[in-house]
């Protein structure tokens, strides 16, 4: 099933960017967490954020009188955390990398000379692809954990600032806020285990008119 979404998802990546007005390539750091909290509801403690990388490709389409625009795209997403416990003498961290396949929107809120500024909403399916847990000195592998292998669902809203360099090319800084939805584990508990992600992302970006290119193209 997981597959058949990933598939679904690039069709249509495909068929929104026949159609699609701008391409966005982006980089950034993020500082992420890991929550836990166990069958009583009570959280893992002392656990610190980590800082990983992310990378995405999207198409931004205008849908509505350059006010709001439509996202759909990929990329790839780290998160992690790292934490202790001082009673039993244990440390323990967490690194995974997932495929994230997303959409939202762009609502432009003014534009300043060659400067706009967006509110940009994302919600995204990530699949996990690689991740350890390392307790003390050992090493576990996270890809098939129950915990970890279910679809994860990730919602962000941030702020956008994007500067034109000419008519074709425009650059981008954004910070966005994102959490996932609480993944569920142990379905037969009533009172069942519960996993979250956070992150702060903060991004650089390039956004490349295809329209603007596709003119030139026609004219020459």
């Amino acid at each position: 099933m997981k597959y058949f979404y990933i598939i679904t998802i690039v069709i249509f990546l495909f068929s929104f960017q026949v159609k699609g007005q701008q391409l966005m390539l982006e980089g950034g750091k993020s500082l992420t967490t890991i929550t836990f909290k166990n069958s009583q509801g009570e959280n893992l403690e002392n656990l610190q954020a980590t800082s990983q990388n992310y990378i995405s490709v999207a198409f931004r389409k205008n849908a509505v009188k350059d006010i709001l625009h439509v996202i759909a795209g990929a990329g790839i997403n780290s998160y992690g955390a790292i934490g202790s416990d001082n009673a039993v003498n244990n440390f323990f961290e967490w690194e995974t990398t997932y495929l994230s396949l997303f959409t939202g929107v762009d609502i432009k809120m003014f534009k300043a000379n060659k400067f706009s500024f967006y509110l940009r909403g994302t919600v995204s399916s990530e699949f996990i692809l690689q991740g350890s847990q390392t307790l003390n000195n050992q090493v576990f592998n996270l890809v098939g954990e129950e915990d970890f292998n279910k679809t994860n669902f990730f919602f962000r809203g941030g702020l956008v600032s994007e500067y034109s360099l000419s008519e074709s090319v425009s650059i981008f800084l954004q910070y966005k806020y994102g959490q996932s939805k609480q993944l569920r584990y142990e379905s037969s508990n009533i009172n069942q285990s519960r996993t979250r992600l956070r992150a702060h992302d903060i991004g650089f970006g390039l956004v490349i008119n295809l329209e603007k290119k596709k003119n030139e193209a026609l004219s020459n």
